[in-house]
């Protein structure tokens, strides 16, 4: 059984993307909003993962924006191959801007990302099945981390 306070954690990282209007510039990829509400603890992983990782959890977030064909392909890749790290992957996909970035200067966040996929499969993939999907959550769950973090005085 979950205590309070990690009750109260999964909510102010979940309750953003449940019902909360799209970030400027983007409509919700349809469905989206049930995801946290259908993955509440992949939801409040993932939110403990941009907190932790907020630069590299931002660069993923622009890359799946920009490129989510190539986030998507990361995500199953991670999940289908568990003993394999990340450079297995890199040495076959040079080239992938953004992505070169990530791995050059965010590797733990992106080692802990592929731990997120791994530990979670059904809900990362379920987030992945929504061109942007991981963009759109991520928005919300970056706005939240800094509004957490940084509140207004």
């Amino acid at each position: 059984m979950l205590n309070r306070a990690a009750c109260v954690v999964a909510f102010f990282f979940a309750a953003p993307v449940i019902g909360a209007p799209p970030p400027a510039g983007g409509a919700a990829p349809p469905g989206i909003e049930r995801w946290s509400r259908n993955h509440p603890e992949a939801a409040q992983e993932l939110g403990q993962w941009v907190k932790n990782h907020p630069e590299a959890a931002e660069k993923f977030f622009e890359w799946d924006g920009h490129h989510p064909e190539r986030s998507r392909e990361f995500v199953t890749w991670a999940i289908t191959h568990p003993g394999d790290n990340a450079d297995v992957f890199v040495m076959t996909h040079k080239g992938w801007p953004i992505f070169d970035v990530i791995m050059e200067k965010h590797r733990p966040g992106a080692d802990a990302f592929m731990t997120w996929c791994r530990r979670q499969p059904k809900a990362a993939e379920a987030l992945m099945m929504h061109p942007r999907g991981l963009e759109w959550a991520g928005h919300h769950l970056l706005r939240e981390y800094w509004r957490l973090e940084h509140p207004r005085q």
